[in-house]
C-alpha cells in the first residue's frame, strides 16, 4: 500500500465513481522511519529502504478524483491553493476495485500531466523500467489512449467540472476507521 486518500463521493454512474478531496483530507502517506515523505525519491531509493504509512492531511491540491469503470486509469482535476483550475492529472493504474471500506487501485508508475490547454506532458517515465515489459507497454498504451481523449476534448478533458465547487457544509473528509480492513 503507497498511500491511502480520504474523500467525499460526488457521483456514482455510468462514467465512473466521482470523489472530491479537498485541502485537510486525512491521507496516509508513504514515509521513511524518521516521518519524512518519500513521495519525491525515485523508485529504486524509495523500495530500497524501509517505510511505513504515517498518517497526514492532504495540502498541495483540492482535487475531484473520476475512476471509469474498468478503466486503466483515473483522473484528477486539480485546482491550486488560491481556486485557478492547475489541470488534470491521469493516474495510469489497474482498473478500480471495490470493496466496503473503499476502493483499491494498484499505481502502473507511469503517469500524465495534462495542462488546462490540454497540452500534456509524461510523469515518471523513467520509472517504467520497474514494470515488466508488457505491464510497461499497457500502461504507456493506456496513456496515449487518454492523451486522445485530452487532444479531441473528449470528457473528461471537455472543460465539465473545472468549476466544480463542493456544497458549503462538506468538511475535509475523514478516513473510516476500516481504512485498513483485510478484505479477502
Amino acid at each position: 500500500m503507497a498511500a491511502v486518500q480520504s474523500a467525499r463521493v460526488v457521483a456514482d454512474d455510468e462514467r465512473g465513481l466521482l470523489l472530491f478531496s479537498d485541502f485537510g483530507a486525512q491521507v496516509m502517506v508513504r514515509t521513511d522511519l524518521d516521518g519524512n515523505p518519500t513521495r519525491g525519491l525515485s523508485l529504486a531509493t524509495e523500495i530500497a529502504m524501509t517505510t511505513m504509512l504515517s498518517p497526514g492531511r492532504r495540502h498541495q491540491y483540492r482535487a475531484l478524483l473520476l475512476m471509469p469503470p474498468g478503466a486503466s486509469h483515473s483522473v484528477s482535476w486539480g485546482w491550486n491553493p488560491d481556486g485557478t483550475f492547475a489541470g488534470w492529472y491521469v493516474n495510469l493504474e489497474t482498473p478500480a476495485r471495490r470493496w466496503p471500506g473503499g476502493v483499491d487501485t494498484r499505481d502502473q508508475v507511469l503517469d500524465v500531466l495534462i495542462a488546462p490547454d490540454r497540452s500534456h506532458t509524461w510523469k515518471d517515465e523513467a520509472e517504467v523500467g520497474f514494470l515488466d515489459a508488457s505491464a510497461a507497454a499497457r500502461a504507456r498504451l493506456e496513456g496515449e489512449r487518454v492523451i486522445g481523449l485530452a487532444t479531441a476534448g473528449a470528457f473528461p478533458f471537455d472543460g465539465s467540472l473545472i468549476d466544480f465547487q463542493p456544497p458549503p457544509d462538506w468538511s475535509p473528509a475523514e478516513l473510516p476507521p476500516w481504512w485498513d480492513a483485510v478484505i479477502s
